[in-house]
């Protein structure tokens, strides 16, 4: 964890009423955990739209960003990178169609990529029923 990522905790912790960073990570963790649990896109598929935002000029980020495109390309819909005004940061997007637990291994791989992503992400089913879901 890098002396910025522990500073803003212990920042976050103060300003929201937390006894410190222990508990902002486990309740992150918690969270985590329950976004990826079972839901109604289960069995399902779905179309996803992934945000990530990163700082501007980190040449790893962005060639790890072009590995996973090449990893992910058959479920790949739609890709765009974008410098935001200022050298505030880049912004790549993801249209990613494809089976429900396939988009979850998607967006974690996507927010592996750095600690210093930001990814968010929508996800919409695409099947009738939920029982046409492949693997791809």
């Amino acid at each position: 964890m890098t002396e910025r990522l522990r500073e803003d905790l212990d920042t976050f912790a103060e300003e929201h009423g937390y006894t410190g960073r222990s508990e902002v990570i486990r309740e992150a963790c918690q969270s985590l955990l329950e976004e990826y649990q079972e839901s109604d896109y289960e069995d399902r598929r779905v179309l996803t739209t992934v945000t990530a935002v990163f700082g501007y000029d980190e040449p790893e980020i962005e060639r790890r960003m072009m590995d996973i495109r090449h990893e992910f390309e058959g479920s790949i819909r739609s890709n765009s990178h974008n410098c935001l005004r200022e050298n505030a940061g880049c912004v790549e997007t993801f249209v990613v169609e494809a089976a429900y637990q396939n988009v979850l291994h998607f967006i974690g791989t996507v927010r592996g990529v750095d600690e210093s992503v930001s990814v968010e992400y929508t996800v919409v089913p695409v099947d009738r029923n939920g029982t046409e879901a492949s693997d791809t």
